[in-house]
């Protein structure tokens, strides 16, 4: 395995349509971002059931090996005709991919992984494996789906906000993508009405709906506070929506480039700890979706 490229893009590479989407996200986002880009290709031997015969001596395992080797190298080659002043490093680890993917979080800009994969990275962000790298990772997740069909043309960043210290880490990268990218972010923060939120209760003493919808308004605009200044190239849009965040994030990312959202993750690697949100959306939306912690 070569030596962790720092300050990296770091992408699961594999044979599947989302890996391949992967490929091309992260090879798009380093070279907007002028940053290296990193290949791995996790050989893991529980995804390759080969049977060897008694008394044969044919390498199995170095043929994993060469294949893998061979995997990542034609796709580096590629991507060179592409981006031809692209940085680009390769790596084959044997291991675990989960292990691998947070190792090389410690010193990635970003790691992008497709939502359902093969060989190294099979089912790695709808399974247990998925949601372990979200969670944990050292550096921004962008989980990238299967591309569609037909090809459609999306463009803008939206990003959530809740208030907390995870959304500032969240509009922080969400800026800096928008800003690289030459596309307007949409700062989107959604909220429940606690006179509905259960069966049963009673109205508060003085409430008025149109206050709520006010507060939430400002509570938005305090989160995003002296952002617009740190990014003034970056057309802003503020919006307050009533209901649950998942749905609202994922509608109002159907066309979006990039939805980003932060993370609480937490705990031992072997535990699943994610947010209900981050969670929510790497399940529905259809375009690639960044998971964010809190600055470390």
């Amino acid at each position: 395995m070569n030596g962790m490229t720092r300050n990296a893009v770091v992408v699961g590479v594999d044979q599947s349509y989302a890996g391949r989407a992967a490929i091309e996200y992260a090879a798009k986002l380093a070279d907007n971002h002028h940053l290296p880009l990193r290949l791995v290709h996790v050989v893991e031997a529980s995804q390759y059931p080969v049977r060897r015969t008694i008394g044969h001596a044919f390498d199995v395992d170095g043929a994993i090996r060469k294949s893998a080797e061979r995997l990542v190298e034609d796709t580096g080659e590629v991507l060179r005709l592409v981006y031809p002043t692209l940085d680009i490093t390769v790596a084959t680890p044997v291991g675990s991919a989960t292990e691998t993917l947070l190792e090389e979080s410690q010193h990635a800009h970003t790691v992008v992984v497709g939502t359902r994969g093969s060989g190294g990275f099979t089912d790695l962000m709808m399974g247990s494996t998925a949601m372990h790298v979200a969670a944990h990772a050292a550096c921004p997740v962008v989980a990238v789906p299967d591309p569609p069909d037909v090809e459609e043309r999306r463009r803008g960043i939206v990003v959530g906000i809740d208030g907390s210290a995870t959304s500032e880490s969240a509009i922080a990268y969400a800026l800096e993508m928008a800003l690289e990218a030459n596309e307007p972010l949409l700062a989107l923060h959604s909220w429940y009405d606690p006179a509905r939120s259960g069966t049963g209760r009673m109205l508060p003493l003085g409430y008025d709906p149109a206050d709520m919808v006010q507060e939430e308004r400002l509570a938005l605009a305090e989160s995003m506070a002296g952002w617009q200044e740190k990014f003034p190239d970056v057309a802003v849009e503020q919006k307050v929506v009533y209901g649950h965040p998942v749905p609202a994030l994922v509608a109002a990312a159907t066309a979006a480039s990039l939805l980003v959202v932060g993370c609480r993750g937490r705990g031992a690697l072997r535990s699943l700890v994610i947010g209900s949100v981050s969670h929510g959306v790497l399940h529905r939306a259809k375009g690639p979706v960044a998971v964010v912690h809190p600055a470390r």
